[in-house]
């Protein structure tokens, strides 16, 4: 939840949830909700889980969400207040690493896309399970962008900008694959891993989700990319566009388990 990498803005978010629907329910279901509970999102951005999550714990529930950034969580509130939820969903700026709950507070917990973004997302983790009960449900869908793929003729040229968008963009790139392990290494129980591409074939909708004007300006200034790569690259794309062959991929892995 640091603005130092990766830092996206809520019409971002809101965008990218169309095409993270699929994951998003499935997080949503492994959870294992129940009406009355206390749950939390933790990274809760402009309220996108939160308020759909509240149909799932009912009104004698409460959803609670969390995010370092204070203009996400006066969103999120509005968009509570808007639904006519805000007796039962509510949101909070805090640091991920130090949340503001007693041991046990919550029922259940997620997060999605969080943990990429922290330099030190074991403390985050340990956090989200702290504040879990015994018995509860942790749930975390994270990204794993190795596997990060763009369809183009340009095959180095793509290997180059992927891999420095992993190595250099993100703080923590390779978050998804090590997740599993996270959770045994905590004791939690039942520990399921899933995986599931997220795949975009629509040219003008991946530039916009997967940032690619951004990635692209930042190879530039880094010297990954000169004028003349970076010509060839969006011929490249261009043309798959217009043969109706784009493709672009990235893997997502979502990890449940039981706390003891």
């Amino acid at each position: 939840m640091s603005r130092s990498k990766g830092y996206v803005d809520a019409d971002y978010l809101d965008l990218a949830a169309r095409v993270m629907q699929p994951l998003k329910r499935r997080t949503y279901e492994l959870m294992q909700l129940k009406p009355g509970q206390r749950i939390l999102d933790l990274g809760c951005g402009p309220g996108i889980d939160t308020v759909a999550l509240a149909e799932s714990v009912g009104p004698a529930g409460e959803v609670h969400g969390v995010d370092h950034d204070a203009a996400m969580v006066t969103e999120a509130n509005r968009r509570a207040e808007a639904a006519g939820l805000a007796a039962r969903v509510s949101h909070r700026q805090a640091d991920a690493s130090a949340l503001p709950w007693s041991d046990g507070f919550f029922d259940a917990s997620r997060s999605e896309r969080v943990l990429q973004h922290l330099l030190d997302s074991e403390k985050a983790f340990a956090e989200m399970v702290r504040v879990t009960r015994s018995g509860g449900r942790v749930v975390v869908l994270d990204g794993d962008w190795a596997t990060f793929t763009i369809a183009s003729d340009e095959v180095e040229l793509e290997r180059r900008l992927v891999r420095f968008h992993a190595e250099r963009m993100i703080n923590n790139p390779y978050s998804g694959r090590k997740l599993g392990g996270m959770f045994k290494s905590l004791g939690l129980q039942d520990v399921h891993v899933e995986g599931q591409p997220v795949i975009v074939t629509d040219y003008a909708l991946a530039r916009r989700v997967s940032r690619l004007d951004e990635i692209e300006q930042e190879a530039l200034k880094a010297g990954v990319f000169d004028e003349s790569d970076s010509l060839h690259w969006r011929a490249s794309l261009q043309r798959a566009a217009a043969l109706g062959g784009f493709f672009s991929s990235v893997n997502g892995v979502t990890v449940s388990g039981r706390k003891q």
